[in-house]
């Protein structure tokens, strides 16, 4: 009988990293002595260090080594709002990718952002259920004409692979996107995504009819999607994965519920994830047996801080600690001792260039303060028992004062409560907290028009999607937020007719909003496009014209000029749940 192999394999991960270059303010307890720590964690500079060591210690022991990230690496911070994919190519590229697979926020603003990071990344980028086949000609900048860019093979129904060979092993890494792109991002029209389980399965079944068995699957579709994934094909040896933010790993020692074990094992395939914001870096090492099997893996989720954190972190205390002095001595103590975290220099070439090309506009926009806040402004996504969201009805205030601002007729505005990421809290507002974190999305601003009746249905639909109401939906981002709109929704009338009550604002009269009538309203261009469950919005006679400016930038000129706090009451929402 010949005797079986092993092949062992390094494996360094990241995930959704949302342009989150700069080191994240995170908050430990020490459950032992009551302390509670803050202090900065991860950030660009720090993943290079820590992952340059990963890949140090591979080489020393003769370990082959990958590098993966599992996409979203598009908004979600000032960097982006500011300098959109530019930055982020540039620091990925240091960074030493070996892929990244394609997440749903580098969709959101369209085809063109992609086109524009695969001009400067020197890594391949993922989309193995992408289909550009058809993609128009006339384009300026086609996705076709990238080399960097792995998409769906049309003719063999697959993905597009990358293989390492590692002495006799060869390895084969291909990605996968969410296939309901177009329900949650803006993906051109003529390229289209494909169902993700359907391509994953052609995709090994032709690697295995090449007898390549060590395969890495870099997916983008959220933890639960990829542990059924792993259940339902067979074949995948590895799932590093994305989009769902989830943490593997125990950090109980740090006062935090552990999500999931490392390494979750699904019918021979093993699925990992690493958290987000680059506060995290997972390194696995990973030993097959010669059918592809992972047959045994060690490693982690680590949190990365820097080698002097005791200098700068802050300390409460409520135990046993005498002082401030005693709680620093005894948290760095109990830190130092953590298998969960890296101590690494924050220093390197990606430091400064951040320090000395980028930072500059970041921190003018974190001292200018635009307004401020006399209390907090709440931010839920569906209502409760305390209310709706109190900040994303002022959002919609403020598109429509820049839209009627600049000479547009507008009845009313409508907006996803996904759109809005924050609460907002009493005191200085700044331009860098609305554009980095209230509404990170660089998303502009369009009017449109739709009768009545579509505005109706497209509440319903919106409402249905984000409380699961009659249908499988997307997630409760969808609710939808108004200004001088409001209605009343029966979650127990049959679909289509949940909508009671539907009143827009005119002459400062609530007034009917009638079936047959054409109104103009104001949304971001990710709603009208008809996403999650606004499919109604999504017509050919909508008329959609950019206003000229982003979400964040209409809040920014509205909190400046025209700040006050809504009576919610006078935009409210009813939702009845009847027994």
């Amino acid at each position: 009988m010949p005797i079986s192999s092993t092949f062992k394999l390094s494996l360094a991960h990241i995930n959704d990293t949302h342009s989150h270059f700069e080191p994240t303010s995170v908050s430990l307890v020490i459950p032992e002595v009551n302390i509670k720590v803050c202090l900065d964690t991860g950030g660009f500079a720090r993943i290079k260090n820590t992952v340059d060591s990963f890949r140090k210690q591979a080489d020393e022991s003769d370990c082959p080594f990958l590098f993966l990230h599992a996409g979203d690496c598009f908004q979600g911070s000032l960097y982006y709002s500011l300098f959109k994919g530019e930055v982020n190519a540039r620091l990925l590229n240091l960074l030493g990718l070996d892929a990244m697979t394609l997440g749903n926020h580098e969709l959101d603003l369209g085809n063109t952002p992609v086109a524009e990071f695969l001009d400067h990344i020197d890594f391949p980028l993922l989309a193995g259920n992408w289909d550009i086949s058809n993609e128009d000609i006339g384009k300026s900048n086609r996705l076709t004409d990238k080399e960097k860019l792995q998409p769906y093979s049309p003719n063999e129904k697959r993905a597009n692979i990358i293989y390492k060979d590692f002495g006799n092993t060869r390895v084969a890494i291909f990605g996968i996107c969410i296939d309901k792109m177009a329900a949650i991002a803006n993906p051109d029209d003529d390229t289209p995504f494909l169902d993700a389980t359907t391509v994953v399965r052609n995709t090994v079944a032709y690697l295995h009819s090449k007898a390549i068995k060590h395969i890495i699957l870099l997916s983008h579709l959220g933890y639960e999607a990829d542990l059924e994934m792993a259940n339902a094909i067979e074949g995948l040896s590895v799932v590093i994965g994305g989009h769902s933010h989830t943490l593997q790993g125990d950090f109980s020692a740090f006062g935090w519920e552990s999500e999931e074990p490392y390494g979750r094992i699904v019918s021979d395939t093993v699925v990992f994830q690493a958290g987000c914001h680059a506060m995290f870096s997972g390194l696995v090492e990973l030993e097959f047996d010669d059918t592809g099997k992972v047959i045994n893996h060690t490693g982690g989720n680590y949190l990365m801080i820097d080698t002097d954190f005791h200098e700068s972190m802050s300390i409460e205390c409520e135990g046993r600690a005498e002082n401030i002095t005693d709680a620093k001595r005894i948290a760095k103590q109990y830190l130092e001792k953590q298998n969960r975290i890296i101590l690494v220099n924050s220093s390197n070439e990606i430091s400064e260039i951040l320090n000395n090309e980028y930072r500059p506009a970041v921190l003018e926009m974190t001292s200018d303060i635009v307004t401020q806040v006399p209390s907090r402004l709440r931010h839920v996504r569906i209502p409760d028992e305390d209310g709706g969201s109190c900040i994303a009805p002022l959002v919609c205030d403020a598109m429509l004062y820049s839209a009627r601002s600049r000479g547009n007729t507008i009845d009313f505005a409508i907006h996803n409560a996904g759109g809005v990421r924050v609460s907002v809290e009493s005191g200085p507002l700044t331009a860098a907290e609305v554009a980095g974190r209230l509404l990170p999305f660089e998303i502009d601003i369009v009017k449109y028009k739709a009768t009545g009746s579509q505005f109706r249905e497209a509440l319903e639909g919106a409402i249905n999607n984000a409380t699961n109401n009659g249908v499988e939906g997307t997630g409760d981002g969808s609710y939808p937020y108004l200004a001088d709109l409001k209605f009343d929704y029966d979650t127990c009338l049959p679909m289509g007719k949940r909508i009671t009550t539907l009143l827009f604002r005119q002459n400062n009269r609530w007034t009917p909003i009638l079936g047959e009538i054409w109104y103009t309203a104001v949304s971001s261009a990710y709603t009208t496009k008809g996403k999650e469950g606004y499919d109604a919005l999504n017509h050919r006679q909508n008329d959609s014209m950019s206003i000229g400016v982003t979400l964040s930038e209409s809040f920014i000129e509205y909190a400046r000029t025209k700040f006050e706090l809504v009576n919610v009451a006078d935009s409210e929402c009813h939702l009845y749940h009847r027994q």
